[in-house]
């Protein structure tokens, strides 16, 4: 799935651990043999504190009662790894807690997830070449999959928009609209809005970020359609209503009404609002409270 994702351009809000890219790049054979601590917090903090705790204690570590080897509950049985042969008897002293830090970080990060490790890289790279994730240092392979924290750019979600049933580019609730994104929504309400009116992005991605070169390349292109009924006479659950809402604009007092969004389409039905105050009101309301568009 993610394989996929990637080869369609599509962005995946996943933060990845930095030594699992590093071995879905392919220095999965380099982790056989070498692990760093410092990655560890990326993976398990509480490990990480803890293993910071041992290295830096200044008693005799031989008091904590540790040894060369890990518990793990499986289902509700106890399973005990060693971390060296007969590492269960052997315990951890001030002279070889470096050592044992280090077994410990590699079978958090490498040994216990191995199988699934190995599973997760086989099936991405049936889908991406592994020679063309040689291009990729770990940042740029992480912000492939995930896109840029980048702000939104609403100019260029604006210059890549589609307008049906009467709206255009020049129309004043459209000029409302955008107005009311740039000048009175803060940063977070422009992002909540992204996921609440793109719905595809985010409800197929799960990811509230625009594709990774712009919104030229989302498919299919964002559009707002004008609506005006004040109540379920168009619900847009049905191909056809959504058809001839793009040739139809009608007459009713929208006030009332929330706007909608078609979860197929990329579509934001935007009723026909008389004042912009309304507008901005309705907006807020939709992304303040997590409702979404009145998704339909």
């Amino acid at each position: 799935m993610l394989g996929k994702a990637v080869y369609e351009g599509i962005v995946v809000d996943v933060p990845f651990a930095s030594f699992f890219l590093s071995q879905l790049l392919g220095a999965q054979h380099q982790a056989l043999y070498y692990s760093s601590i410092d990655e560890l917090p990326s993976l398990d903090k509480e490990l990480y504190k803890s293993l910071t705790f041992v290295k830096h204690h200044d008693g005799d570590v031989s008091e904590l009662d540790l040894t060369f080897s890990v518990d793990e509950d499986c289902m509700g049985r106890l399973i005990t790894h060693e971390l060296i042969p007969g590492g269960k008897a052997v315990p951890v002293t001030n002279e070889n807690k470096i050592n044992y830090i280090h077994l410990m970080a590699h079978f958090r990060m490498h040994t216990q997830i191995k199988d699934q490790t190995a599973a997760f890289i086989r099936g991405f790279r049936s889908i991406i070449n592994p020679d063309w994730l040689s291009l990729f240092s770990t940042p740029e392979l992480q912000r492939l999959i995930s896109g840029d924290n980048a702000p939104l750019d609403l100019r260029d979600l604006r210059r890549h928009t589609q307008y049906y049933g009467g709206f255009h580019d020049s129309h004043r609730v459209i000029g409302w609209l955008w107005d009311i994104l740039e000048k009175d929504f803060n940063e977070d309400e422009r992002s909540l809005f992204l996921k609440e009116a793109l719905p595809v992005v985010w409800f197929v991605t799960s990811c509230s970020k625009p594709p990774l070169l712009g919104f030229a390349h989302l498919e299919p292109p964002f559009s707002i359609r004008c609506v005006e009924v004040g109540d379920d006479e168009d619900t847009g659950d049905t191909i056809g209503s959504v058809i001839r809402g793009f040739f139809t604009i009608r007459k009713k007092d929208p006030q009332h009404r929330l706007p909608t969004s078609s979860t197929c389409f990329n579509l934001l039905k935007l009723p026909n609002y008389q004042r912009k105050s309304t507008l901005r009101e309705k907006l807020r309301y939709a992304v303040s409270s997590h409702t979404g568009f009145e998704l339909s």
